[in-house]
């Protein structure tokens, strides 16, 4: 498993030796002789500050590059990273419904392609077993359970597409990084039974409460398979601040259990229950299940912007 990293360049020895290079390429060149066959004296002479000049140049160029690189690999700097289980779900939902969770002018749009494809609402189920900042030290107690909905919008002014986090329901008070947190109860049972070769199978028991006694309640047996490696770079936004977004790149191990467009069904005994006022317009019963994933390892590192 990966812990936070510190981005940094070459190291001091790395430059010294390059230094060390540089000055004895500087005291042979001009004491070098072109010995070649046909090449009169003046011709010799012209070689010789044609190649002078070269090197001199690639000189220039070591020694640009040895400041340069540094600069550039201190460009990325992680500020918190996390080890998780996440569990996404995919659900097509009203359009109106979502169009208004966004900034103007953003307007709601479905995916495209993929496994989750007509999707237009995600609910992503974290089970964070570590969190860390960029020292290495714990936040947030270390270990935390959060559901966030993600909604997918297009700027019709300049054709950008963006993922939303427009609410991040913990048991914090506190608005997140993203300006949207809401302070609930979040709890989850699972089980996950294997052996020998086989994938095994899992159940998932998840409930998450509001303060005025709304819920969301997630259950579901299902049938592992091998998961597929996915690395990704994405920038979600704050759909309270559009201007704010965060920058993560992401490693996980990913099994999608069900996916309509794709004809994979491995998930059985799945329940879905909305009471939270502000989701009711979205789960009026009208909504679609797209598709579920699983990541049983997800490791997220996020990168300043």
């Amino acid at each position: 498993m990966l812990g936070p990293r510190k981005c940094i360049g070459p190291t001091g020895n790395f430059q010294q030796n390059l230094g060390l290079l540089v000055m004895k390429a500087s005291r042979k060149l001009p004491n070098a002789r072109l010995q070649i066959r046909g090449v009169s004296n003046e011709g010799g002479t012209a070689m010789r500050h044609f190649m002078n000049r070269s090197v001199l140049l690639l000189i220039g160029i070591i020694c640009i590059a040895s400041v340069a690189l540094p600069a550039l690999a201190q460009a990325e700097t992680v500020v918190e990273s996390n080890q998780l289980f996440r569990i996404y779900l995919a659900y097509n939902v009203d359009q109106t419904a979502v169009q208004a969770w966004l900034p103007d002018p953003w307007k709601a749009v479905s995916l495209p392609k993929g496994p989750f494809k007509g999707s237009n609402f995600w609910l992503i189920l974290d089970d964070r077993f570590i969190n860390q900042c960029a020292e290495g030290k714990t936040t947030m107690g270390g270990t935390i359970r959060l559901v966030a909905p993600v909604i997918f919008g297009k700027n019709p002014e300049t054709g950008a597409f963006s993922s939303f986090i427009p609410r991040v329901y913990w048991p914090l008070d506190d608005p997140g990084r993203f300006k949207t947190g809401v302070k609930t109860t979040v709890s989850r049972e699972a089980t996950r039974k294997v052996a020998n070769l086989e994938p095994g199978a899992g159940t998932e028991v998840w409930k998450v409460q509001d303060s005025a006694g709304g819920v969301i309640e997630f259950q579901m047996e299902y049938q592992m398979a091998a998961p597929k490696r996915i690395t990704k770079t994405i920038k979600p936004r704050s759909s309270v601040e559009p201007d704010l977004f965060h920058v993560f790149k992401d490693d996980s191990a990913t099994d999608v259990v069900k996916s309509i467009p794709d004809g994979i069904d491995r998930v059985k005994n799945n329940k879905f229950k909305v009471t939270m006022t502000e989701l009711r317009k979205m789960f009026n019963g009208s909504e679609k299940l797209v598709g579920i994933s699983v990541s049983p390892v997800y490791v997220r590192q996020e990168i300043l912007p």
